[in-house]
């Protein structure tokens, strides 16, 4: 978008050249401001009553009010290696940028040899894992039997073996007990048959060595069943308890042992899985930025570059092949059908004049002599960053038009003129600006009378580029001076009010209350005064932020935005000056 603040200026250079231009050619045309009847100098301009229009005169272009824009989308900075021609009617699916992959294709390889390395790490930590899995499942299971076994073998000695040790210790002692009563009777039958001589002495030593066995044996089956009481069961009872205890451990040990060895692998495979993930993506990612490297159009339209904003050496400039664009920059665009809007910037100093919502006059300079209705749709809350190069001291706010009704001739990047309506006072007494000046900290005017003038004091109100209301000090029919008599000095710079920038207000040898940059000795009798400052309560024209309209050195600027050509015509009214009422 083309971003040309001078449009204030010129239209006031060009206006105010009207007006000069009027009073030196047409002075003296029956019926002018400029003229008496019966007058053949020029004398100045009347004062008048009637609607007075408050209006901002800015530069712009034309845009699609609804386009597709294209747009880079591979990551950094690329090259353009193939652009379809600005202007090329395109289908769908026609292809219109080709951009530098070469980068991308290697980088593509890369990742997939990455990623093969990576899914080839996956493969192995989940087969590394599963086995963990199963021998953690074999530690478990192996522990939980140990458990069970140990569990059994206690229970199976309280409740059968301990019974069974003490039954066969109690049958010993039964059975000694009746061998030790045999042997004892045995030995009471042969001690009897010695006495009687029927057995001899060995025989009876036998018979009493056997009882004595016998009793020994008793013995050693009482004290049998004693032990087993008192040592044996209790030693036994204690060690299957501690087996069923250490079995009870071990299980527990194999549980954390399998969870923390599982851990380290689960660990792996989910790193593993991630990292095949994060390279899968990488891939999909490089393969689909190789795709964008190719765009094809969505839509049919007509290929329109984009442009890009400002600049420290001027204008921007369309892009081209072999281009360094970015991630997210707009190549070009296809506008849709749905009509035409106006893009402009316009000046801090205006910026509270203009609101969503207001009337516009728009002019296209490749459609002269027509005029098309719209209004303003959006204000940026911020100002143009991209236009501070150009100019570190201006602020520029974007600021797009609706056209209610365009043209069939009408293309994106045109050139035209934009005139908001800021408010339009039904009943206004109103001058040129050029017609009052700062005089001692007052607004004075120089009315003019038989044979001189007069300095009156007036109070002024709103203003356009070339007309200023006037609350008080002049009553309609008045004539007014265009530029001070000669002779006539204006307040000086130590006390001339300040401009935007900080700087004294109006240009040195400036007529006072003339539009900056016009030439002050275009009116007979305006001598150029030193230090000339413009009246309090008048500001710059729009975009001023400093002498507009003359360029460093004093040389003179050519008008912005139109192309270096001259301005779009201004329909003169019958004094030759346009009239401010309403179109």
């Amino acid at each position: 978008m083309k971003s040309n603040t001078g449009m204030v200026s010129s239209k006031v250079l060009w206006g105010g050249g009207a007006i000069l231009a009027a009073a030196a050619g047409w002075s003296l045309l029956p019926g002018s401001w400029f003229a008496k009847q019966g007058q053949a100098a020029v004398r100045g301009a009347s004062v008048r009553r009637g609607p007075l229009r408050i209006s901002v005169l800015q530069r712009g272009e034309l845009a699609a009010k609804n386009s597709f824009s294209v747009k880079c989308e591979i990551q950094g900075q690329t090259t353009i290696l193939k652009l379809v021609p600005e202007g090329t009617i395109v289908q769908a699916g026609d292809e219109l940028v080709r951009l530098d992959s070469a980068d991308l294709v290697e980088r593509e390889l890369q990742q997939r040899i990455a990623t093969d390395n990576a899914e080839a790490s996956y493969m192995k930590a989940k087969a590394q894992y599963e086995i963990q899995e199963s021998q953690n499942k074999s530690d478990i299971e192996s522990a939980q039997r140990k458990l069970r076994f140990a569990e059994i073998d206690l229970e199976k000695y309280v409740k059968a073996d301990l019974e069974q040790l003490k039954k066969q210790a109690e049958d010993k002692i039964l059975l000694a007990e009746q061998t030790k009563t045999q042997a004892e009777n045995t030995l009471e039958w042969s001690k009897t048959l010695f006495e009687k001589g029927f057995l001899t002495k060995s025989d009876l030593d036998r018979d009493d060595l056997e009882y004595q066995s016998r009793v020994v044996q008793l013995e050693q089956a009482q004290m049998a069943l004693q032990l087993l009481k008192d040592y044996d069961d209790p030693r036994n009872r204690e060690e299957l308890q501690a087996n069923r205890l250490e079995a009870e451990r071990g299980l527990e040990r194999a549980k954390l042992t399998a969870d923390a060895r599982i851990a380290d692998f689960k660990a792996a495979l989910l790193t593993s899985e991630a990292r095949l993930q994060l390279e899968k993506e990488k891939l999909a990612k490089y393969r689909d930025q190789l795709q964008k490297a190719t765009i094809v159009s969505p839509i049919e339209g007509m290929v329109v570059y984009t442009r890009t904003e400002g600049g420290r050496m001027g204008g921007g400039e369309a892009v081209q092949e072999g281009t360094q664009v970015r991630e997210g920059q707009e190549i070009l665009s296809i506008p849709r059908t749905g009509g035409m809007i106006a893009q402009a910037s316009i000046h801090e100093s205006a910026l509270k004049q203009v609101s969503v919502g207001m009337p516009c006059t728009i002019t296209v300079d490749a459609i002269p002599g027509q005029e098309f209705r719209g209004r303003v749709q959006f204000v940026a809350l911020l100002p143009d960053k991209g236009n501070w190069w150009a100019n570190p001291n201006q602020r520029l706010y974007r600021t797009e038009v609706t056209i209610e009704q365009g043209h069939a001739d009408m293309r994106p990047g045109m050139s035209c003129g934009i005139e908001i309506l800021s408010e339009e006072i039904p009943d206004a007494l109103y001058v040129p600006l050029q017609s009052i000046a700062l005089s001692g900290g007052e607004t004075v005017a120089f009315v003019t009378r038989a044979g001189g003038h007069d300095v009156r004091k007036v109070r002024v109100g709103k203003q356009s580029d070339r007309w200023v209301q006037i609350l008080e000090g002049l009553v309609e029919g008045d004539e007014v001076l265009l530029a001070p008599p000669a002779g006539f000095v204006t307040e000086s710079a130590d006390t001339a009010p300040r401009n935007g920038n900080g700087r004294n207000g109006g240009p040195p040898q400036q007529a006072p209350g003339a539009p900056v940059g016009a030439p002050s000795e275009a009116l007979p009798g305006a001598t150029p005064v030193e230090g000339g400052a413009r009246p309090e309560g008048l500001r710059a024209p729009e975009g001023q932020p400093r002498r507009e309209g003359m360029a460093p050195g004093g040389r003179r600027k050519r008008p912005e935005g139109g192309g270096g050509g001259s301005p779009p015509a201004t329909p003169q009214g019958g004094d030759g000056v346009k009239p401010p009422s309403s179109p």
